[in-house]
């Protein structure tokens, strides 16, 4: 295989995947909360009706990932990825005409479909394909989008709803979609290094390698997988820490409204704390590359917990500065750590089967975690109880996971 001076062509895979994530998974994942307080009065709903909306979109994306095994062992990734992110904008125009929340339900269905297809799963393939080195800075820097993309959009949309409604701010960003992402899903994007002539940045894997190579080249099943007691434990740790990080960044704005602070002032500390993210992705990718699996994973748990304890406690804005902060690395996890940990512990031979795995109940603890955020708001008028609970859950999955990365470790000295 060819090896090519200059600029390898993974960076480029990267900034299509960073595109997707600053423009797609944050607009439709991270920005809602910008438009609870509009839609909820116009429709005369409760926030968790209206958070519900999330639930339906990240239940569709767990459908796809539960079945990423068999969709991206028959088709091109490149492929479904172009169609699915040509479509999404199309649906998220819809969003515009809604006139009851059902129909926000149903539109929520197809564009988490299509998020699932172009989004977490086939994007953390490519990587995997694409980079033998530098593997933990290439995934940080694509997942930056969704923090970077929100610190940028967040401001600009919240701009958007107070002068020209909640409708027309739904139309603006689905074009903005379609003209930034689909040209980068149509032109760029290649489902293998050898579509290019090239190999994976870093050089292809030597057969002469270490034993832990080829472990990693080779890895296992999804079937072999799920005979490992850490696999399972491994999914719920998932759950709960992307349920805590999903209430994190979509009840941000909220929470600072509701603490008496204008609504521009509540969304420009929810862009801070996204641009916060962004930062962290990139420095989390580097840490994983670093120090590893065990140290970086319970660091950032550690983060979460301490972030939600800050949000609880907030008295004045230096216990809110100081949760936006300490969240970022935290929730950075949710995207940088779960492929990394992925391929760490079961290896790249089934990967996208036994990532859909994860990635379905990340998606699961993201369809619960907002929406029980707001049931608590709305039975207690506070989401102090709700920020309390989350540092809780995430204490208890620091030693989940220190216990199971125990057992991954002598599974594979054996």
């Amino acid at each position: 295989m060819e090896k090519k001076k200059g600029l390898h062509y993974g960076w480029l895979i990267v900034f299509s995947c960073f595109m997707i994530m600053s423009l797609y998974l944050c607009i439709v994942m991270n920005c809602p909360g910008l438009f609870l307080i509009s839609v909820t009065e116009e429709f005369g709903i409760s926030r968790s009706q209206y958070t519900l909306n999330t639930t339906v979109i990240s239940v569709a994306m767990m459908i796809v990932a539960m079945n990423a095994g068999r969709i991206y062992s028959k088709f091109s990734v490149k492929k479904v990825m172009m169609v699915s992110s040509i479509i999404l904008p199309i649906a998220y125009f819809f969003f515009s005409k809604a006139t009851s929340i059902y129909m926000f339900y149903a539109i929520s269905a197809v564009v988490g479909l299509c998020l699932g297809l172009c989004g977490m799963v086939p994007m953390s393939t490519l990587i995997t394909r694409w980079f033998n080195g530098k593997k933990g800075l290439a995934t940080g820097l694509a997942f930056t989008g969704s923090g970077l993309g929100g610190m940028i959009l967040q401001p600009i949309i919240g701009q958007l709803i107070a002068n020209t409604g909640w409708r027309n701010t739904y139309a603006i960003l689905a074009v903005i979609m379609f003209v930034l992402v689909v040209p980068c899903t149509v032109f760029i994007l290649k489902d293998d290094p050898a579509d290019k002539g090239l190999e994976p940045y870093g050089g292809a894997k030597k057969a002469d390698e270490t034993v832990a190579v080829a472990v990693e080249e080779d890895g296992m099943t999804l079937g072999e997988a799920r005979k490992k007691a850490y696999f399972w434990m491994f999914l719920p740790l998932v759950t709960l820490s992307s349920a805590a990080a999903c209430s994190m960044v979509q009840n941000v704005s909220p929470y600072v409204t509701d603490l008496g602070f204008d609504p521009t002032v509540a969304a420009s500390l929810s862009a801070l704390s996204l641009g916060v993210l962004a930062a962290c992705k990139v420095l989390l990718g580097q840490i994983f590359d670093k120090k590893g699996s065990l140290f970086t994973t319970v660091m950032s748990l550690t983060c979460l917990v301490a972030a939600a304890a800050c949000y609880a406690s907030a008295v004045n804005t230096a216990f809110l500065y100081a949760g936006i902060f300490i969240s970022g690395l935290g929730i950075a996890y949710t995207t940088v750590g779960y492929p990394i940990n992925t391929q760490t512990m079961f290896g790249k031979k089934d990967y996208s089967a036994i990532y859909g795995n994860v990635a379905s109940f990340s998606s699961i603890g993201t369809a619960l975690g907002s929406p029980i955020t707001s049931l608590i708001y709305d039975a207690t008028g506070s989401y102090r109880m709700a920020w309390a609970m989350w540092a809780a859950v995430n204490a208890v999955a620091i030693f989940v996971f220190i216990a199971l990365n125990k057992m991954a470790e002598n599974d594979r000295a054996k």
